[in-house]
């Protein structure tokens, strides 16, 4: 800048440093700049006394000689003041250009304006824009890396904490399966089977943890897929009869039995929606209540109510309650417990899946929530409901009870109406039927003992389960809640009408499927531990290495169901998929089912797996129990006769814990000592190759190989080595050069050799 500018800005310094407080005033208060503050909340006296009279202060340094052009201070500090109110670039520079504008302008107003002056304001106001420019892009990347850290490091915190419970939730299933094939007492079967369906009930739990964040962020995505309501909504009220037992609650139910079997819709969310309408219900309801559910189609509509006693919810706060973290009647709910978040939850989800739930409640008089949400039926099903027929001609009768009672029957009166079931209330046992059905809790001990000792054919109504008819062949209980199923299996067993149990029969039968699999996955160890599940269920099946090989085994065969992993070589899942879907759209050929095969269970992996044309997800580590579920719904069910006993073995790796691997993995220990070799030398070939890839550099190979090994060591719960591998896969995917690989590779190298010496 020539000598002649400087000479006249150093001149009119004094006079501008005069005219402060007017050039600062017209500054803030120039319409866009009080608009940009406004918009991000920043007090207009609070911006001129904090930030303002210092860059007025710094320019004027400048101009002195004594601050250096380019780094106001004091810009820093707003930049950081305004990094978390996502100031924009444009924003930044509009505040900026009107400071210059209002120098400029005092200068006009003042007369100590000409060319030298103007040249030598817009000339230190450029050069330090140039300076704060840069500060601002600094600022700005380093705010998106620690979001990006801070996601990464929520991703990971997610993926460790569901996969650490998950673990020993296997086992406690594995044990409780083992144990329903060995026992044949119809009591513990049902304190075996509610275990069971608790431990899947919180593993879905688990799920929805992962899942909550999608609802908040907007990356959640509804799952519809075929499922039986009957079956659904009666397996749900099963979970909440000892929490209702436990408050001597009578929980009835009435699921519509003209709701056609199947439907299409996510079954997980509108149980997880049930679940909470249950749960509140029972926590809110007084001790010797009633809760009643009830279940509805019409016209593509499905109706789920659940209806309580209890304290009710006043109107002006029964919007509130679905909000996060609130509800209602605070006082009481303190003594209830509860985190507030369930109702939010719950209308959140019935909003994604297209619903609602209403609310129907006063102070004193109980609720009523309702979930409508829509659904579509499954036209192909044709698996029976209640066979009516099998009861023809059977006299039912009713003894007399309490009419105090009459809230527990009100139900059966509706299944016996839409069966078409004549049943005859009686007074005594002299009169005439076949089958009698009484009220346990309005019969005294006399009574019962005339009806067990003349062994007339009965079906006893019990509040709660207990062991008072087990060795009373006449007579079969029937506790609440009471739904079709129950009742046909109640009805059966006192008329001799239900085949003989099966339950001891383990060793001559277990399930079974029938069809032919085709499996594409090119890990080895991997390979061969879905093959000996796929044998254990009595499938066949092929492998395929790489995705090339399987698109080209499919053509030239046909399948009942496909397992894709999604990362290959020579063709990867996603592409083989694709191919076998035009394939099929080309020549018309029927859709064969590809379920996809990831270790990648975290961020929407099973959504983006539908969006790739699979049909369903099974993530890595693979659960037998996810696996069958899906061979259930995909082949046809059978029994295996099997009388073969597996000799037992001496495990040779002290460091590796079978009596884990066996409750997580089902198999035997010959079974899981050989797919252990397999893996050992896998792992040792693996190990070698990643060496050479982290010594040459190459990025893509490294996060190939670790991703193998990730899947291979989840699958044998060896959480470390995953732990590891996926560390490295991650790193090398964003081909992060301060990482340090060869460390890494070192630890995990030590971790897999400890495992096996």
């Amino acid at each position: 800048m020539p000598l002649s500018e400087i000479t006249a800005l150093t001149r009119s310094k004094d006079i501008l440093i005069g005219e402060k407080e007017s050039i600062l005033d017209e500054w803030v208060s120039e319409a866009l700049c009080a608009t940009i503050l406004e918009r991000h909340e920043i007090d207009i006296v609070f911006f001129k006394n904090k930030y303002a009279r210092s860059v007025f202060d710094y320019f004027m340094g400048v101009v002195s000689g004594t601050m250096t052009i380019g780094e106001c201070p004091v810009i820093g500090e707003l930049i950081e003041y305004l990094k978390n109110k996502e100031l924009r670039a444009d924003e930044l520079f509009a505040l900026c250009t009107h400071f210059k504008r209002s120098v400029l302008n005092a200068s006009y107003r003042l007369g100590i304006n000409d060319q030298a002056m103007f040249n030598a304001i817009s000339y230190l106001f450029d050069q330090n824009f140039a300076g704060v420019l840069k500060l601002y892009t600094d600022t700005i990347y380093q705010k998106e890396q620690e979001a990006i850290n801070a996601s990464k490091a929520k991703e990971y915190f997610l993926s460790n904490m569901s996969h650490e419970i998950r673990t020993p939730l296997n086992a406690i299933l594995g044990f409780v399966s083992l144990l329903r094939d060995e026992t044949t007492n119809p009591r513990y079967q049902q304190y075996l089977e509610i275990i069971s369906n608790s431990g899947e009930n919180l593993l879905h739990i688990i799920n929805d943890i992962l899942d909550f964040s999608k609802l908040r962020s907007g990356e959640f995505t509804v799952d519809p897929q075929p499922f039986n309501i009957h079956d659904e909504i009666s397996h749900t009220m099963e979970l909440f009869v000892p929490g209702a037992n436990s408050k001597n609650i009578t929980l009835t139910s009435f699921i519509d039995p003209s709701i056609p079997y199947e439907l299409v819709a996510d079954a997980l969310r509108i149980k997880q929606i049930v679940g909470n309408f249950l749960s509140n219900a029972i926590k809110f309801s007084h001790n010797a209540g009633a809760i009643h559910v009830e279940a509805r189609y019409d016209s593509g509509m499905l109706s789920l109510s659940v209806a309580d006693e209890g304290i009710g919810i006043a109107l002006s706060e029964q919007e509130r309650i679905f909000d996060a973290f609130s509800q209602a009647q605070e006082s009481t709910s303190k003594l209830q417990g509860g985190t507030g978040l369930g109702l939010s939850i719950c209308k959140q989800l019935s909003y994604h899946m297209g619903g609602t739930i209403e609310l129907q409640s006063s102070p004193s008089n109980g609720s009523i929530f309702t979930l409508k949400i829509p659904v579509a039926v499954n036209q192909e099903c044709t698996l029976s409901k209640f066979d009516v027929s099998m009861y023809e001609g059977i006299r039912f009768a009713l003894l007399a009870y309490d009419t105090s009672e009459q809230y527990k029957l009100e139900s059966l009166w509706k299944y016996w109406e839409h069966f078409g079931f004549v049943v005859k209330q009686i007074n005594t046992l002299d009169e005439e039927f076949d089958l009698l059905i009484f009220l346990e809790s309005s019969i005294d001990d006399v009574l019962r003992m005339e009806i067990i000792e003349r062994k007339i054919p009965s079906v006893a109504i019990l509040d709660f389960l207990d062991d008072r008819y087990d060795t009373v062949s006449s007579i079969a209980p029937l506790t609440f809640p009471i739904y079709c199923t129950k009742l046909q299996h109640a009805l059966g067993d006192v008329l001799g009408l239900n085949p003989p149990s099966t339950a001891g029969a383990a060793i001559m039968g277990r399930r079974g499927f029938v069809g032919r699999v085709l499996v594409a996955e090119d890990n080895f160890a991997n390979q061969e531990l879905i093959k000996i599940i796929l044998e254990r269920y009595g499938v066949s099946y092929e492998i395929a290495s790489n995705g090339k090989e399987a698109f080209q085994k499919y053509r030239s065969d046909l399948f009942d169901l496909i397992f894709m992993d999604e990362q290959m070589p020579q063709m990867n899942g996603n592409e083989a998929t694709a191919n076998i879907l035009v394939y099929e759209q080309e020549t018309g050929r029927k859709h064969t089912p590809i379920v996809a095969l990831t270790a990648n269970v975290i961020k929407g992996s099973r959504e983006r797996s539908i969006q790739n044309g699979y049909d369903a997800f099974l993530g890595k580590p693979i659960v037998l129990k996810e696996i069958e579920q899906l061979m259930e719904r995909y082949l046809q069910l059978t029994t295996i006769v099997s009388t073969e006993s597996i000799v037992p073995v001496a495990f040779k790796w002290g460091n590796i814990d079978m009596n884990h691997l066996k409750s997580a993995l089902m198999l035997e220990e010959d079974q899981i000592e050989y797919l252990l070799e397999i893996y050992r030398q896998k792992m040792e070939h693996s190990l070698d190759e990643l060496a050479d890839a982290i010594s040459a550099k190459h990025y893509t190979n490294i996060a190939f190989i670790a991703h193998s090994l990730k899947g291979s060591s989840a699958n044998f719960r060896f959480d470390e080595l995953s732990r590891l591998s996926w560390v490295i896969e991650e790193s090398a995917s964003e081909e992060d050069g301060e990482f340090d690989f060869n460390e890494a590779y070192m630890v995990l190298r030590s971790e897999f050799e400890k495992k096996f010496k």
